[in-house]
């Protein structure tokens, strides 16, 4: 059994990038045992800011007290973590950016990762604008989840041309994503 956190940055509901999430996921649950915990960044009450405290050196946990601690919690917890954002301004939304600075409390005082060994992680990078370039944001990205202690199980990147190209129209992405969340089932495929 493996557990799988999903954590949607898009501040739109519905966005190219839930959607591609969805398929990751539905390629991993099947007729599996894994669990999955979906956390919707936009539905959040009370978020903050890293504030480098420090506080976290002292026992790995953020000290802050906010909805993003139990999105922390599930993290430290999971087999695979499935981030998703959209591009804005040629960066990652504030959303994501917001979990990528809580996630420093994942990291004892000399920069070492106190994640558990072999955590997976998939990366889902979305722009409307194809004059952005996705594939250096996605680079970023996965550069930070691996000094963080990911393992980059797939990143996917996604331009929907500004509705032009709706994902739900690419059956041959949603297909590959979906067979990206086949690696997580605990069950032989048929």
């Amino acid at each position: 059994m493996s557990h799988i956190v999903a954590i949607d940055c898009s501040p739109c509901t519905d966005a190219s990038s839930a959607r591609i999430e969805d398929a990751f996921l539905d390629g991993a649950m099947g007729l599996s045992t894994n669990t999955v915990s979906l956390h919707r960044l936009l539905k959040l009450k009370s978020i903050q800011d890293c504030r480098r405290c420090m506080a976290c050196k002292k026992d790995g946990n953020c000290s802050i007290d906010d909805d993003i601690r139990e999105i922390l919690d599930d993290i430290k917890k999971a087999d695979c973590v499935v981030f998703s954002t959209p591009v804005y301004f040629k960066g990652p939304s504030a959303l994501y950016k917001m979990v990528e600075d809580r996630m420093f409390s994942f990291q004892d005082k000399k920069g070492k990762s106190i994640l558990k060994s072999g955590k997976k992680a998939v990366l889902i990078v979305t722009s409307d604008y194809s004059d952005y370039d996705i594939e250096d944001v996605a680079n970023v990205l996965s550069v930070n989840l691996e000094s963080i202690g990911f393992d980059i199980l797939g990143v996917i990147t996604y331009c929907d041309e500004q509705g032009k190209k709706p994902v739900e129209d690419n059956a041959k992405l949603l297909h590959e994503v979906k067979t990206l969340g086949l690696q997580m089932r605990n069950t032989p495929t048929v």
